[in-house]
């Protein structure tokens, strides 16, 4: 096992309740709005010396299947860990780029350890958290965008990926010039079928609505999230078959994508991290903040109000919206306004699912 041990934001702001803003800072830099303080679960600040106390004596540790240099979920998870070292004073333990064949034996070994909290992010993990955790429960075991919870010490957070990839679409629909939607996903499962389902949903919508009737998606599964040249090889075909305005979440083989999106001068929007320094084709990015969640889930663990499955997304600061200046003003009010009807549940995206 590898082992590395490494102790427009459209969270819009809605009624006025602003805490942050950044600068736009060139053709690939962000147009950020504030983000709203009550839409968050987690606020920046620092924990006061008496809370730091309270975490930093938790043995925890946070399990990746990939590397924290994927520039998308293992890195923004990496991120959450950070940021609760850094307001909550703990020392959290990172293992990344585990193999499956391993995650047992991981979650085995932490258990044994006697660690107060075993994380471990994404839905591949479910099924090795069932078989572990109820021999441990003095262990809490939590699945980053897991839903097994069998037993008391299975505490999952699901992100509601499909609120964060609407709003992409938006962005997308504003964005195309043909309305011809490249969709490209990992692998096929449940989560990723639901937030291609919705992406293109909301693209092909504003696409007619923009007077291109015949707008219209493709999607396609990678199987894999690691491999930059199919990434790169599926979207070029795509491409070539008419599309002109790309999707792909698959952890680094998304660098692939954007590569053939860069050369066929066609545009990108991001998902689960901020691509928009990776190429001027990428016209924005709906980053997952987990700086935001991560020192929630702490709080909650530690003090045990935090119990069975959980669910988060676009009003708990989940996901933030980080426009170039290549989006137009119609479409960052566009963005605005779906981020406050996702926030005050007066859209129900689970209208678009196919399965």
């Amino acid at each position: 096992m590898r082992r590395n041990l490494l102790a427009f934001c459209a969270s819009v702001c809605l009624a006025g309740t602003a805490i942050a803003g950044c600068g736009n800072t060139g053709s690939a830099g962000t147009s950020t709005t504030t983000q709203s303080e009550t839409g968050n679960v987690s606020e920046a600040a620092p924990a006061n010396g008496t809370e730091t106390d309270t975490y930093k004596g938790m043995k925890i540790v946070l399990i990746l299947p990939g590397s924290i240099d994927d520039q998308s979920w293992n890195a923004s998870n990496n991120a959450g860990a950070k940021q609760c070292d850094k307001e909550l004073g703990t020392s959290i333990e990172v293992v990344e780029s585990v193999p499956v064949e391993e995650f047992e034996q991981t979650f085995t070994e932490y258990g044994e350890k006697g660690y107060d909290l075993v994380m471990a992010a994404g839905s591949q993990f479910d099924e090795a958290c069932g078989a572990v955790a109820p021999q441990y429960p003095e262990t809490v075991y939590t699945i980053i965008n897991g839903t097994k919870s069998d037993t008391d010490n299975m505490v999952p957070v699901f992100p509601k990926e499909y609120e964060g990839s609407y709003i992409a679409g938006v962005i997308a629909g504003y964005s195309t010039a043909n309305g011809n939607f490249a969709t490209l996903g990992g692998e096929s499962n449940i989560a990723m079928v639901h937030l291609l389902d919705t992406y293109e949903a909301a693209a092909v919508q504003v696409a007619k609505e923009r007077g291109i009737s015949d707008a219209k998606a493709n999607r396609s599964f990678l199987n894999t999230w690691t491999d930059v040249s199919i990434g790169k090889a599926m979207t070029s075909q795509m491409i070539d078959n008419g599309a002109d305005t790309i999707f792909c979440y698959s952890n680094e083989a998304t660098s692939g994508s954007i590569q053939a999106a860069a050369e066929k001068k066609c545009k990108f929007v991001g998902f689960a991290a901020n691509k928009n320094t990776e190429s001027d084709c990428v016209v924005a990015s709906v980053n997952m903040a987990w700086a935001n969640v991560y020192p929630w889930i702490i709080k909650g663990i530690k003090s045990g109000e935090l119990k069975g499955a959980q669910e988060v997304g676009v009003k708990e600061g989940v996901f933030e919206t980080i426009l170039t200046d290549r989006c137009s003003e119609e479409c960052k009010t566009a963005v605005e306004k779906a981020t406050a009807d996702i926030s005050n549940g007066t859209i129900d995206l689970k209208q678009y699912f196919s399965e």
